[in-house]
């Protein structure tokens, strides 16, 4: 048996002849020392074994039970032929008055000592191990030690659900194959994560009989250097690595076990975007362009990525390990309630924001970039933020998803209204013009493409701008709820109801008998390029408010069976799949985020309590991505080629997709009015403080007066950001591009709130006062 499963890998190991793996037989034989119970009623003890030293275990309760015999780990690195296990059980425990101290003394070949010195507690439930590694001798090489627990053999792997906020939610189907939390590690029976990978260094397994256990590092540093985050060498040894790993493996012996290592090391298999998946280029057609592949044609191998601290005399290591254990939870309650204690824990700061000043800086700038040829008004498709050379694409015109066009109308109309000197009127006019050009270039019906090229008023053929489900109706939405605005000011458009009416009716008959839509089209016909219904939750708000607009019950009922299609096949098990188009079938927040929406607009209209419950698990799951801690960047990188500048707080990012994890945006701040109506509507006081996180904390990197970074000007934001290692490391996107959707979230954010409630809006917007500022 080999107790400490997490330091194992595919390589030849040599023992140390004075180290015994004792047995967890021999826990009965032995003096005990009982610490406390959990929640959930496991005891929670130290026992003395036969050789005299304490192991630990937790028994009875709801949860599976808990054992180490050895709780002193060290991995001692001197090759990859000669990476050595050594262990130990505490030679001597004392209680105190608030815990157990724990001593061991981890003798290696090389003659170095490392002393280890564990302390223990019990908290309102919660149990903590507080470590400190002390290395006594010289050495070459490096050495990592690690917290490693494991299961009651009778729990197979098939028998846990796995939580790692942004990585995996239970089923690792929709995760990409390559990623932290796909189906390749899965298969491989190995989920152990790198801190700077996750929104919140958190780890959580859930049980079929409704016990959990969730891990959290309270305290996560994330340090590193430029090299190692760009996975340069796959063993380093530095000092400067600050993070650690998490995770569940199964070990040699069948059993399972899960724990935490310092610093980090992992296996992965090559991680990015699904392999296979061809380049989108100029030359891309939507119409002969199939879904890039899920799934790699050939698997790659797993490869193991170390990192080790200096064997030097005098060294220490320090963090702690919190563990929570939970009883009566469904897997959509530990996502819920592990997060909960994570951002609990971790309370995620509040920045500094002039919310105004933002809104007011982002208004101007979208405004200022609308571009007209020949009297045909759009918003570009893409647009550097750091140099005036013009993209391929920049006249691509598109709707919904990033591209947002008539989301991007709306909010200058919305400013029109507000502002009734001529930068107001200047802005409904250029609005208006928005509007017009795309119902023009697509108005038929099914439509040929989702945007089109400014410079010849066409359809685009192209794969970004097919005939995606979410990206009309998104933006469609957008349009009715403009069209409500203008019609009760007296400034009726019947030329958009009629426009979208078209659309919405073909739409409810491509509805299929199980509820569902496909997320795509060929343009212009009724032939499905992409059948999978993942997708099916962004016909509801469209359809809901359609019903209000024209009277005709059809609508909603259509978006009923289509969110109880979501619902039975995914939601219902707290997984939600496929927001963004460019990604199929992936998990990812945004299909939360758009989950969350049609859950709440479908409460709003039929006030089943079934609809907010609904909402509350997409909501619950969609804020897992947002980052609660704060990552520093590489400290030997060089600023000026960062694009997230060192010192910028990372809280509040978000990450992307499962299949990428550690690729973030701010994609989310787009939710604040929905987390809002959470909030009335459930007075729970999370979703506000979710509110104001997304509000405040997702503006850190837009260019603004007196914190241009190096923007070419006030008002831009590129569109992405790395946060967990790759080919560019830490702090670098995949490029330096601004999109329409990156103003539309951020005004959505702020505009729709606003709307919604003005005096939430003034509440969640009220700037810390100086001295918790300086907190902060």
């Amino acid at each position: 048996m080999k107790p400490h499963a997490i330091l194992t890998a595919p390589r030849r190991y040599i023992f140390a002849a004075t180290i015994m793996l004792v047995g967890t037989a021999l826990f009965a034989a032995g003096q005990q020392m009982t610490l406390g119970r959990t929640p959930a009623g496991g005891e929670i003890s130290f026992t003395r074994a036969a050789s005299g030293e304490w192991g630990v275990e937790i028994t009875g309760g709801h949860a599976p039970r808990i054992a180490q015999t050895q709780p002193a780990a060290i991995e001692v690195y001197r090759a990859d032929d000669d990476i050595r296990e050594h262990s130990a059980g505490y030679k001597s425990l004392r209680r105190t008055a608030t815990g157990m101290d724990a001593v061991a003394d981890v003798p290696s070949t090389d003659g170095v000592i490392f002393h280890v010195h564990d302390f223990w507690s019990l908290s309102n439930g919660v149990l903590s191990v507080r470590r400190e590694v002390t290395v006594r001798g010289n050495a070459p090489g490096g050495f990592a030690s690690a917290l490693d627990f494991s299961l009651d053999s009778a729990i197979g792997w098939p028998d846990i659900n796995f939580m790692a906020p942004g990585a995996i939610y239970a089923d690792p189907t929709y995760d990409g194959d390559r990623s932290p939390g796909g189906t390749l590690t899965y298969a491989a029976r190995r989920l152990v994560m790198r801190e700077d990978i996750l929104a919140a260094p958190l780890f959580a397994l859930s049980f079929e009989n409704g016990a959990s256990i969730a891990m959290l590092d309270p305290h996560p540093r994330g340090d590193t250097t430029e090299e190692e985050s760009k996975l340069t060498k796959l063993v380093m040894t530095d000092a400067r690595i600050q993070f650690g790993a998490m995770g569940a493996w199964q070990a040699a012996d069948g059993a399972v076990h899960f724990g935490f290592r310092y610093p980090s090391t992992t296996t992965d298999f090559g991680g990015g975007r699904p392999a296979g998946a061809a380049p989108v280029t100029a030359a891309t057609l939507a119409s002969a362009t199939p879904a890039p592949p899920a799934t790699s044609a050939i698997p790659p191998k797993m490869r193991w990525i170390r990192r080790y601290h200096p064997m030097t005399d005098g060294f220490t290591d320090s963090y702690e390990i919190r563990f929570r254990f939970g009883q009566n939870e469904s897997f959509r309650d530990v996502t819920r309630d592990a997060w909960r204690w994570a951002w609990d824990t971790l309370n995620p700061p509040i920045l500094d924001l002039d919310v105004n000043l933002v809104r007011r800086v982002l208004l101007d700038h979208l405004e200022a970039h609308a571009a007209t040829i020949d009297g045909r008004t759009g918003i570009p498709f893409v647009l550097s933020t750091v140099a005036d050379q013009k993209q391929w694409n920049w006249t691509m015109i598109a709707m919904g998803f990033v591209g947002k066009n008539l989301e991007c109308a709306d909010q200058l109309l919305q400013e029109g209204d507000r502002d009734h000197t001529e930068r107001g009127q200047k802005m409904r006019e250029t609005g208006l013009a928005i509007i017009a050009s795309m119902i023009q270039a697509l108005h038929s019906i099914p439509l040929e493409a989702t945007g089109y090229d400014l410079s010849t008023g066409k359809p685009w053929d192209h794969f970004w701008l097919a005939p995606w489900l979410r990206n009309a109706t998104e933006d469609m939405n957008t349009l009715m709820q403009a069209y409500q605005r203008e019609l009760a000011l007296g400034r009726p458009h019947p030329d958009w109801l009629a426009w979208v009416k078209s659309y919405s009716d073909w739409l409810v008959e491509q509805q299929r008998p199980d509820g569902s839509f496909p997320r795509r089209w060929k343009p212009g016909t009724n032939e499905v390029m992409e059948p999978t219904g993942t997708g099916s939750y962004n016909v509801v708000p469209l359809f809901v408010l359609m019903t209000q607009i024209t009277g005709d019950q059809k609508y909603q009922a259509s978006a009923l069976r289509a969110a109880e299609y979501v619902w039975s096949t995914w939601g219902t098990r707290g997984l939600f799949i496929g927001g963004a188009s460019d990604n199929p079938n992936i998990t990812d927040k945004e299909a939360g985020m758009l989950s969350l929406k049609a859950y709440l607009s479908l409460y709003d209209a039929t006030k089943n309590p079934k609809w907010l419950e609904r909402a509350k698990a997409a909501g619950n799951f969609a804020e897992s991505w947002i980052w609660i801690w704060n990552l520093p960047m590489p400290a030997d990188a060089d600023n000026a080629l960062l694009h997230w500048k060192k010192g910028v707080p990372t809280v509040g990012l978000q990450d992307i997709t499962a299949a990428n994890t550690g690729g973030t945006d701010e994609y989310l701040d787009w939710a604040v009015p929905s987390y809002a109506r959470l909030y009335n509507d459930t007075h729970d006081p999370h979703y506000l403080a979710v509110a104001r996180v997304l509000l405040m904390d997702t503006k850190s990197m837009v260019a603004l007066p007196g914190r241009q970074y190096d923007m070419k000007g006030i008002g831009w934001q590129q569109e992405n950001f790395r946060l967990g290692p790759g080919p560019s490391g830490r702090g670098v996107g995949s490029h330096r591009f601004w999109l329409p959707w990156v103003p539309a979230n951020h005004l959505h954010g702020i505009v729709g709130l606003d709307d919604y409630d003005p005096a939430l809006y003034k509440q969640l917007s009220a700037r810390p006062d100086a001295k918790g500022a300086a907190k902060e």
